[in-house]
């Protein structure tokens, strides 16, 4: 049986890898660059042989007409970001192998704990997987099995869904065998509005952005789950479901709060967050 060692969740923000180039003297930049690093070297340190990542496709591999709610990706390779993203901001590549049975697996074990993923053996990652993982594994040299959530095309899934899949992945991550140490990655990001009246060179709400780190950082998972409805995140900004993907670990985190957590607020884009739950004690 597999032990879950870690737990890590962070921004996907396209913008940032460019800014740490153009703006490094901005001190929440400096600050990021540190944390990342940190994370970046916890999550060697932890020596997990896989690496599950859960984020979200921008409308670039499914749209509208066909959304599903939660997807397990077992094509033997992944691989991102979409051409586009490439050329328009400059974002590195990434490619990973996919652990195939431990995909299956998740499949198959998921039918049993009441999760029905959808899968495909046929995908592109886009910036929610890439930028996340450049910024902590940019090796390209752990497996992984990526799993999409929907937190773009309504009717979305409720907060207590979200919550109940991370908690059902926990579970199946603790019977994988073939892999001895896991570790979960997720990526989305607080208030955001992306071409509508709010702010989009800084946070959306930066009173959301602060009370939500909060109350994560307080493991208050029905307060959170509670003021995470679709309408409330929605009045917060346009693209602000994506906080969705963070109550999803806070499931598989079986709602304890994190070992650490930062926010960081750029003065040229959205704020960045980060959270790590250690569960090796420190211990690798």
């Amino acid at each position: 049986m597999a032990q879950l060692v870690g737990i890590f969740g962070i921004t996907h923000n396209p913008f940032l890898p460019g800014l740490i180039q153009s703006d490094p003297e901005d001190p929440a930049i400096v600050n990021i660059v540190r944390d990342y690093g940190r994370m970046r070297e916890r999550l060697r340190t932890l020596r997990p042989d896989l690496l599950i990542m859960v984020a979200s496709d921008h409308l670039n591999e499914w749209f509208n007409d066909n959304m599903p709610a939660f997807l397990v990706g077992k094509a033997a390779s992944a691989n991102g970001p979409y051409p586009h993203e490439e050329r328009e901001r400059g974002l590195a590549r990434y490619r990973a192998r996919v652990d195939v049975p431990a995909a299956r697996s998740i499949l198959q074990q998921g039918l049993a704990l009441g999760v029905d993923f959808s899968f495909s053996d046929e995908f592109l990652m886009d910036h929610a997987f890439t930028v996340p993982l450049n910024f902590l594994r940019p090796e390209m040299d752990l497996p992984i099995v990526p799993i999409w959530t929907n937190v773009m095309a309504p009717p979305l899934p409720p907060a207590e869904r979200f919550y109940a899949v991370g908690r059902a992945l926990r579970s199946i991550v603790e019977r994988l065998d073939r892999v001895e140490r896991v570790a979960v990655l997720t990526s989305g990001h607080l208030a955001l509005d992306v071409g509508g009246p709010m702010p989009h060179t800084d946070s959306a709400d930066r009173a959301f952005d602060t009370r939500m780190m909060a109350l994560i950082r307080k493991g208050e998972v029905a307060t959170i789950l509670r003021e995470a409805s679709y309408d409330r995140l929605s009045a917060v900004g346009n693209a602000t479901p994506g906080f969705l993907n963070y109550v999803l670990i806070l499931g598989v985190a079986n709602g304890a709060p994190p070992t650490e957590t930062g926010l960081h607020f750029p003065r040229a884009t959205a704020a960045a967050p980060f959270m790590i739950w250690d569960l090796t004690g420190g211990a690798a």
